[in-house]
C-alpha cells in the first residue's frame, strides 16, 4: 500500500469542500448572492484546479505501468457509469419535474447532460476520464530526459488558457472603460489550440506533476538534478500572502464581471485566470509540505480516501436539503440578513458534507458496494 501524504489530503479535504459550498449556494433555497455570499464562492474557485493539481502531484512523479494504468481506467469509466445510472434513477423518482427518455439517458452516459437536472457535476469526472486516456504520453513528455518538449507543452497549455483567457479579461476591463470591444481581438487564437476546452485541466495536472516532483524531492532530501530550488524560498508566510492577494484580485474579477455582466456568485473563466493559477500552485507547494501526526492526520486520511464518495452523493444531499428547506422550520432564513445566512449556510453546508463523507466511508467498507466509492 502506497504510504499516504497528509499534505495532499489535507489539500483534498478543502477542495471537495469547496466543491460542496460552490453547489451549494446554486442548489439550495436561502443562499445569499450579496457580497457576503460572494466572498465564500469566489474563495472556492479554486477547489477544481487543486484536485487537478494533486492528481498530477500523485501521480506523475510514480512509476507508471501503462497496461495497469488503462485497466484503472477502465475500472473508473465503469464506476462512473453506474454512478450517472444510480444519479438519473435519484433524479428521475426524488425530482420527477419533467420527463426525460432514453436518448436523453444514452448523452447522458456519453458525457452530456440529463435533461434539464442538475447533473452537470459529472463533467469532472468526464474531465478526469480524459486526462487518465493521455496520462502515459503526459508521463513520457514528463520523464523525458530533455524537458525541451514537456516545457513547450507547458508554454502552448499556459499560453491558450490562463495567459489568453487573462488577457482577455484585460481587455474586457479597457473596453468597459474606452467603450470599445478590444476583447473580441484574441478570440481567433483559439484556432491555433488543439487541446479543446480541457486544456487547462492538463495544465493543472502538469504543474502539479511539476510541484509534486520538487516536494517529492524535498521529502527525500534530494536536490539533485532539481531545478527549482528557488521554490524553498517561497516560505509559509509569503505563501499566505501571495494566496490573499490572488483572492483579492479574484473577488475584484467577480464584482467587475457582476457589474458589468451580472454574473452572480461565480467567476466567469475562474479556474483558469492568472490568480487562480498562482493561487493553485501555492497552495500546492505550502499545504503539500504540511506534516501533521496523530488524530488530525487519521482525519485527513479518511476525508482523502472519501473524496470521490463525497463528490458523488453531495449533490443529491443538496437537493433533499433544498426540498427540506421548503418547510415551515427554515422561513427564518428568509428574513436573516446577509452575512448572518451566510454564516448558517455554511454551517449547514459542513452538515451535508459531514453526512455524505460518513455514508462515503460506511458503504466503501461493503464488499462490492464498496468498490463504487473506490477509484
Amino acid at each position: 500500500m502506497k504510504k499516504r501524504v497528509v499534505g495532499y489530503d489535507i489539500i483534498k479535504c478543502i477542495a471537495m469542500f469547496f466543491v460542496v459550498m460552490l453547489h451549494y449556494s446554486f442548489y439550495t433555497k436561502f443562499y445569499s448572492d450579496g457580497l457576503a455570499g460572494t466572498a465564500i464562492t469566489v474563495l472556492c474557485v479554486v477547489c477544481v484546479p487543486l484536485f487537478f493539481a494533486v492528481n498530477g502531484a500523485l501521480l506523475l512523479p510514480r512509476d507508471m505501468n501503462t497496461v495497469k494504468h488503462y485497466r484503472k481506467t477502465l475500472n473508473i469509466i465503469i464506476v462512473v457509469t453506474i454512478w450517472k445510472l444510480l444519479a438519473a434513477t435519484f433524479f428521475t423518482l426524488v425530482d420527477g419535474s419533467h420527463p426525460v427518455t432514453l436518448k436523453n439517458l444514452a448523452i447522458f452516459l456519453l458525457g452530456g447532460g440529463f435533461g434539464d437536472y442538475p447533473t452537470g457535476y459529472f463533467w469532472f469526472m468526464n474531465a478526469l476520464i480524459a486526462v487518465y486516456l493521455v496520462l502515459p504520453v503526459m508521463k513520457m513528455a514528463f520523464d523525458a530526459e530533455q524537458k525541451i518538449a514537456f516545457h513547450a507543452l507547458l508554454a502552448v497549455l499556459a499560453a491558450f488558457t490562463v495567459g489568453k483567457d487573462s488577457l482577455k479579461l484585460v481587455l474586457q476591463m479597457a473596453g468597459t472603460t474606452t467603450n470599445h470591444d478590444f476583447a473580441s481581438i484574441v478570440n481567433p487564437l483559439g484556432e491555433f489550440y488543439i487541446f479543446g476546452s480541457y486544456g487547462y485541466v492538463l495544465l493543472y495536472v502538469l504543474v502539479g506533476g511539476v510541484i509534486g516532483r520538487y516536494l517529492k524531492q524535498t521529502r527525500e532530501e534530494s536536490t539533485d538534478g532539481n531545478a527549482l530550488h528557488f521554490l524553498s524560498r517561497i516560505s509559509p508566510g509569503k505563501a499566505c500572502v501571495g494566496i490573499a492577494i490572488c483572492y483579492t484580485l479574484t473577488l475584484l474579477i467577480q464584482r467587475y464581471q457582476h457589474a458589468t455582466h451580472g454574473t452572480n456568485l461565480t467567476v466567469d473563466n475562474g479556474y483558469w485566470l492568472l490568480p487562480t493559477f498562482i493561487a493553485t500552485v501555492l497552495i500546492l507547494l505550502t499545504l503539500g509540505q504540511a506534516d501533521i501526526q496523530g488524530t488530525g492526520a487519521k482525519f485527513f486520511q479518511i476525508v482523502g480516501m472519501n473524496t470521490f464518495g463525497v463528490y458523488m452523493l453531495h449533490l443529491a444531499g443538496l437537493v433533499l436539503l433544498s426540498r427540506l428547506q421548503s418547510l415551515s422550520w427554515f422561513e427564518f432564513m428568509g428574513t436573516m440578513n446577509s452575512i448572518a445566512v451566510t454564516l448558517l449556510n455554511t454551517l449547514l453546508c459542513a452538515c451535508v458534507f459531514a453526512a455524505c463523507l460518513a455514508t462515503s466511508a460506511l458503504l466503501r467498507n461493503i464488499p462490492y458496494i464498496g468498490r463504487l466509492f473506490t477509484l
